[in-house]
């Protein structure tokens, strides 16, 4: 069996403070087979992730936590950013035009930016969105404490249940995971179709001492650092970082070309 975490954040996302290699070294240290970089509304870090992953011995998925219309939702499969702002199910549809699959994340609870089980129902009942909707999220870190109505309900739905860590900062990588059958990025995606994967939440309360350490790091973050992998608390400079990044994507270009 093969562990993953499908919702992590990176610098890329503007309430993050970890660097794409600090998420990589961790999934790797923690022992996790697949990742995705899901930043909200971006997707050059699950790029970067991709394209470094394998010296860190594991498979990233790129992807992205889009916000809908109706709230957020995790593209997973997908090698360009789906449009923001859509209604959940043309979102879902746009997704599936693009070769990918999707899960609603944190889900059927009051917090800014989760569907409500209106807005998924409605997404199960159109054929289109019903074949890329693919999973949910039974289990979040960072919402665990409003997690019971989704772990309830998700009994009745036909998605596949996921925990996740919806990491923000490095040493959260894994927090949660989901177990699914196989090792590879393509065994989840087939357990995802399958319903075949099994939640594997935090153990723990995400404690003040957690808000505190992310309170830290958005800190540093707001005025240019952020956590490295060579030191998981190394402060590193990620306007560098990110325009070194920028550089090699367009000197791969010019090589495919």
């Amino acid at each position: 069996m093969g562990t993953a975490d499908l919702h992590i954040h990176s610098i890329y996302s503007h309430d993050a403070t970890t660097t794409v290699r600090a998420i990589l070294k961790q999934a790797s240290d923690v022992g996790l087979n697949v990742i995705a970089v899901t930043d909200h509304d971006e997707i050059r870090g699950s790029l970067e992730a991709r394209e470094l992953a394998p010296k860190y011995g594991i498979e990233a998925i790129p992807g992205a936590e889009v916000t809908t219309k109706d709230g957020h939702l995790v593209a997973l499969f997908v090698d360009t950013l789906p449009p923001s702002g859509l209604p959940l199910v043309e979102t879902l549809i746009h997704i599936g035009k693009l070769g990918g699959v999707a899960i609603a994340p944190h889900p059927f609870n009051n917090l800014p930016g989760s569907l409500s089980m209106e807005a998924v129902v409605s997404a199960l009942t159109n054929p289109r969105a019903k074949s890329v909707l693919k999973g949910m999220e039974t289990h979040n870190m960072g919402t665990q404490s409003f997690d019971t109505v989704a772990q309830k309900l998700s009994i009745y739905l036909p998605l596949a249940k996921i925990a996740s860590s919806d990491a923000h900062i490095y040493w959260a990588v894994g927090a949660g995971r989901t177990e699914f059958p196989g090792e590879t990025a393509a065994d989840l995606r087939t357990a995802l179709e399958k319903n075949t994967t099994v939640p594997i939440p935090y153990h723990e309360e995400f404690s003040a001492r957690a808000i505190l350490s992310w309170v830290r790091r958005v800190t540093l973050r707001r005025f240019g650092y952020a956590s490295d992998s060579i030191s998981a608390t190394q402060p590193i400079n990620t306007q560098k970082l990110t325009e070194s990044f920028i550089q090699r994507t367009k000197k791969k270009k010019i090589i495919d070309k």
